[in-house]
């Protein structure tokens, strides 16, 4: 969320902050394949997979390190909010079979070209600093596969903004009770993520149903069904917040999405600030998936917004 989205939620247009649903585009439970069946999962997770992944600076934003930290932890005494650099990143999964899945969808290409993108109302004036770099078509095109899926991490406005990029018809993925969860700001922010939806199929729900334990996590979904690409229930930053876990030719990778924001904020186990709903529940997704990481020994975690630990203030 960038600074100017921050004050138009909190000052600009405070008859608009009642709460409500951001989104009645339909919704269908996600039907998952069976599980992997192996006698230790987490042994199978440490050996590479057949994804190929590759990480895309999809656009550049700012934020207040106070939503992107939680500056009241004890470890975070000396950092000291302000705006603060964050990009929008695309990760790239291609498997041989499946097809071809991204985590979030960075921005569309229209944005590239100058236009609005799908930011309707006060939300453009918020989303006019936002910088394109690669926009997700342009990340597809250079896929040399078909579209499988797109894992959407939550339903925040910086995660949807390029999903006009996306074929109709294609498979996204949401946590349960993303689009039924009522917040503050959603009514400002529904015309802006309906554009965004607008002619995609019913939205797949990661329910429960087919979910099984990984380690830590709770709900863990095998969605090709070879065991190399799982979807993490990870509720906290939002209701039905899910991180993403992909077997690949270098060895594990964790997407936390914006469980976690920075590296500091994983290195330090502290959550994000302002921008989750629910701190207690976040902090024991965060504690889930760093625990997580130290079963997987060679694992390479990406955070919500920061593709490099550079840039964004707290790496230090």
């Amino acid at each position: 969320m960038s600074v100017r989205l921050s004050l138009l939620l909190s000052v600009v247009l405070p008859g608009l902050l009642t709460a409500c649903v951001v989104t009645r585009h339909p919704v269908t439970p996600a039907q998952v394949p069976a599980a992997t069946q192996s006698a230790d999962l987490i042994a199978l997770l440490n050996t590479p997979g057949p994804i190929v992944h590759s990480a895309h600076l999809s656009a550049r934003w700012s934020a207040k390190l106070s939503g992107l930290v939680n500056l009241d932890d004890p470890q975070a005494v000396e950092l000291k909010d302000g705006d603060t650099p964050i990009v929008l990143p695309v990760h790239r999964l291609v498997h041989p079979s499946a097809g071809v899945f991204v985590v979030d969808s960075g921005v569309e290409r229209d944005t590239l070209q100058g236009g609005r993108g799908p930011a309707r109302g006060a939300v453009t004036l918020a989303t006019k600093s936002v910088v394109p770099v690669e926009p997700l078509g342009d990340i597809l095109a250079s896929a040399g596969a078909p579209i499988a899926g797109v894992l959407i991490t939550h339903m925040h406005l910086d995660h949807l903004l390029g999903l006009q990029d996306v074929p109709p018809g294609t498979p996204i993925y949401v946590g349960a009770g993303e689009t039924t969860a009522t917040g503050r700001g959603n009514r400002l922010l529904r015309r802006t993520v309906n554009a965004a939806l607008d002619g995609h199929a019913p939205l797949r729900e990661l329910d429960g149903v087919g979910a099984v334990p990984l380690g830590p996590i709770a709900q863990a979904y095998d969605l090709v069904g070879d065991g190399s690409l799982w979807a993490l229930s990870t509720p906290g930053h939002t209701p039905g917040s899910m991180s993403y876990l992909a077997r690949t030719t270098e060895g594990p990778v964790l997407f936390t999405g914006d469980t976690c924001h920075t590296i500091w904020g994983w290195e330090h186990n502290v959550t994000p600030g302002s921008f989750t709903s629910d701190q207690a529940m976040n902090a024991k997704s965060l504690s889930a998936l760093k625990a997580l990481a130290e079963l997987l020994p060679g694992v390479t975690v990406y955070v919500g917004h920061e593709l490099d630990g550079e840039g964004t203030g707290v790496d230090g």
